[in-house]
């Protein structure tokens, strides 16, 4: 009898450190910072873009597919990314590089001095939108800098989207609209998402906080796990909108009726590019303290945008929408008209005027000749007028090709 109970004890001790380290596993394979996960398959989508950062180990992103941002801010935009922000950004691979396990790692380090640095990137494409009566779908897996407390003292990660106007201007924000997917500060448990757009300050956008909602509580934290953070923009519904998720969990929605029409349109009838950045300071986290940990990083499993439905292009042409034109006025004056192939509830005339920045407007319905009008100011001989028109027809909005012009 001894015996046969000394082999039991064996086999439960042998179960014992078997579960032990199946549970380990387990644990790694899904919280350990070096669990890796392939783009997500997407039934019903198309992929339009991705990177799983497979590089190997201490290399840099992939610069066919990514902008590094250096220093303080943009030249010749506002200092320190407008957001009070003090680190400088990098391109070096102590701030911005692939970890050989399939991520993406953004470090924020303070030198002897006191000074940071960290990394910003963004898509070299500006072009990412949903299709005309479809839906556009970004995502990004991340892991957060695991610090919290007085450690986390200015640490600001983020992955969001701007306008493709803002990039060489730089001084139209919010007005090109900014999506912010992910925000995150001084280590809190709480993922933020907002639209940003309007005027600053205030607006009906209520700048410079924009339109958010937040999430809080995860287990396991944003800081000791990888979570998807998602937003799909969708033009299939009226009105259109924009949904923000964590994990697939719908936590906030701006409807585009919440502002007024020039606004929003303003704000999103135009691609848009993805960023990438670890943040250190600024007017929302405040600046870090003797306190803040150095060298806690921002970790990326992978980004992918993907499209669904709508009636294809990005933009595209409804048929019949090629009955449109442009008539000289007068020296410095032109109008544009367009007729919808259905009946519109409304259209907008978006342009580009030589060295400007675009301009979307209301176009007037003119009965007599059965179109809509707008007409161009400030316009010079020679120049050349770019026009672009969105409608909306029986609760759908669709948006043409763009079209050009030039002054006689």
């Amino acid at each position: 009898m001894s015996t046969l109970l000394a082999v039991r004890k064996s086999v439960s001790r042998i179960l014992l450190i078997v579960t032990l380290i199946l549970t380990m596993i387990v644990s790694l394979f899904y919280h350990s910072p070096r669990a890796h996960a392939s783009v997500p398959q997407m039934p019903g989508w198309t992929l339009q873009f991705s990177d799983d950062f497979n590089g190997a180990s201490g290399t840099g992103v992939d610069r066919a597919k990514w902008i590094y941002d250096i220093g303080h801010g943009y030249p010749g935009g506002p200092a320190n990314w407008g957001t009070g922000e003090i680190e400088f950004m990098t391109d070096s691979t102590n701030n911005v590089y692939q970890d050989g396990s399939g991520h993406l790692v953004i470090k924020a380090i303070r030198d002897s001095s006191g000074g940071w640095t960290s990394g910003r990137i963004e898509t070299q494409r500006t072009d990412f939108q949903p299709p005309p009566g479809g839906v556009m779908r970004v995502e990004a897996s991340i892991r957060l800098p695991n610090v919290t407390g007085a450690a986390a003292q200015g640490y600001w990660p983020a992955f969001w989207m701007l306008g493709e106007p803002y990039r060489g201007n730089y001084w139209n924000w919010p007005g090109i609209g900014e999506i912010d997917i992910l925000e995150n500060v001084n280590g809190a448990n709480t993922v933020w998402g907002t639209l940003h757009c309007g005027v600053s300050p205030g607006g009906p956008c209520n700048e410079t906080s924009g339109i958010g909602g937040s999430q809080s509580g995860f287990s396991p934290s944003l800081q000791s796990a990888y979570h998807r953070y998602t937003i799909e923009w969708d033009r299939s519904v009226s009105p259109e909108q924009i949904r923000w998720y964590v994990d697939g969990s719908h936590f906030h929605t701006v409807n585009a009726n919440q502002v007024d029409a020039t606004t929003w349109a303003n704000a999103t009838n135009h691609g848009f590019y993805i960023i990438l950045n670890l943040a250190i300071g600024g007017g929302w986290p405040g600046n870090p303290t003797s306190s803040t940990a150095s060298g806690a990083s921002m970790s990326i499993d992978y980004v992918a945008v993907w499209t669904k439905g709508g009636n294809g292009g990005n933009p595209g042409d409804p048929p019949g929408s090629s009955n449109y034109g442009v008539e000289n006025v007068s020296p410095t004056q032109a109008k544009v008209w367009y007729k919808p192939p259905a009946t519109a509830n409304y259209v907008i005339l978006h342009y580009i005027r030589p060295g400007l920045s675009q301009q979307n407007v209301y176009m007037t319905y003119n009965s007599s000749s059965a179109r809509w009008e707008y007409t161009v100011t400030g316009l010079s001989p020679g120049q050349v007028l770019q026009y672009q028109f969105t409608y909306n027809t029986g609760g759908t909005q669709y948006d043409t090709a763009w079209y050009s012009y030039t002054k006689p």
